[in-house]
């Protein structure tokens, strides 16, 4: 099984975003913070994936990435934006995937999760 490293500040759309991932049948691990995320990935020996929300206080996620990639993680990471994932998709390249946080979540991160970990 799959454990994916799920990283946002707001508790209730951590949770929202969790049970997304977990009815896909997915292991989830969470994290409220970039520095909180960082210790759980370099603690989580199976971590597969990071999804995380880019506005968030202290370490957005594009800083995120950039850490963990100075920490040697090499595996997918995916960012989470309330904003149009379009333009910021196309700034940074590097992200193996950047969606915009609306009604249509439930149904394409759980899609593009599985892409990501075949």
């Amino acid at each position: 099984m799959a454990e994916i490293l799920l990283v946002d500040d707001d508790p209730f759309t951590l949770g929202m975003t969790g049970m997304i991932l977990e009815d896909a049948g997915l292991t989830v691990l969470t994290a409220e913070s970039g520095p909180e995320a960082l210790a759980k990935q370099a603690a989580a020996a199976d971590l597969r994936l990071v999804v995380s929300d880019m506005n968030m206080p202290g370490m957005d996620g594009l800083e995120l990435f950039q850490a963990l990639r100075r920490q040697g993680y090499q595996r997918p990471f995916v960012l989470l934006t309330g904003d149009d994932a379009g333009p910021l998709g196309l700034a940074h390249p590097e992200l193996d995937a950047v969606i915009t946080k609306d009604e249509e979540l439930a149904a394409t991160l759980p899609e593009l999760v599985e892409k990501l970990l075949a």
